[in-house]
């Protein structure tokens, strides 16, 4: 659980993130909260994800020694779900190796992807999804090099968790194509945004306007990934 960017909400008021990795094949989730304690409703949800899309259970959780783990209502879940839940010792991150360095691989990545593109931090969660969208579909050493989306299929042919969407690059201009019907003859026929991600239930593109702070989510859309949106690492629309 990481609370670094309280200072850079997004949008949506995000500001804190949970990842699961699992151990085998490394594949990671990450999901953003409001509150710390959402963790408890999102793990709930996560556990149900992971047994009908994989036919698998969560035997063993492992975290570190946290306390948004210990509340009460996770704790009985993982009784009645006969979950194991290790905890790493107090200043002991070694015990839980494989999720510390997952977790800082995550922010390295993101960083990067803000300050390349001149992105502003309190886009720090959609570059956050945008980077483990990423990972997941790196080849991998745990797994001979092969591909997460490759294994994945082959392995759980009717889980459709990945998309193949081309991918573009994070914190390009992009304008989508406004419909028809939402515009007059005389208004524009598209509206200049900035790419941040994919959709994560939708097969499409998300595209944030700063002006209006709404994220659209479209295939309609044309990428000018050379250039980038934000022309200054002074952020918030004032420097143009």
């Amino acid at each position: 659980m990481f609370g670094d960017h309280l200072r850079y909400q997004l949008c949506l008021e995000k500001k804190w993130f949970v990842s699961f990795i699992d151990d085998h094949t490394r594949l990671s989730w990450v999901y953003l909260l409001r509150d710390k304690f959402e963790v408890k409703d999102i793990f709930r949800s996560f556990y149900t994800m992971v047994e009908i899309q994989f036919q698998e259970k969560i035997r063993i959780f492992r975290s570190d020694n946290g306390r948004e783990y210990f509340n009460e209502i996770l704790g009985d879940f993982f009784l009645e779900k006969g979950i194991v839940h290790q905890r790493s010792c107090l200043d002991s991150p070694q015990q839980n190796g494989i999720a510390e360095r997952k977790n800082r691989h995550l922010l390295e990545v993101t960083r990067a992807l803000l300050f390349t593109n001149n992105v502003p931090k309190y886009l720090w969660g959609e570059a956050l999804l945008t980077t483990i969208y990423l990972i997941n579909r790196m080849p991998s050493k745990v797994l001979n090099f092969q591909s997460l989306p490759s294994v994945f299929d082959a392995t759980f042919p009717t889980s459709r968790l990945t998309n193949n969407l081309p991918l573009r690059v994070f914190g390009c201009g992009a304008f989508i194509h406004l419909p028809d019907q939402t515009r007059g003859k005389l208004d524009p026929r598209a509206r200049k945004c900035v790419f941040v991600g994919y959709a994560p239930n939708q097969k499409g593109y998300k595209c944030y306007d700063p002006s209006t702070k709404k994220m659209f989510v479209t295939m309609d859309v044309t990428f000018f990934e050379s250039q980038f949106f934000f022309h200054s690492h002074i952020q918030g629309g004032e420097v143009k």
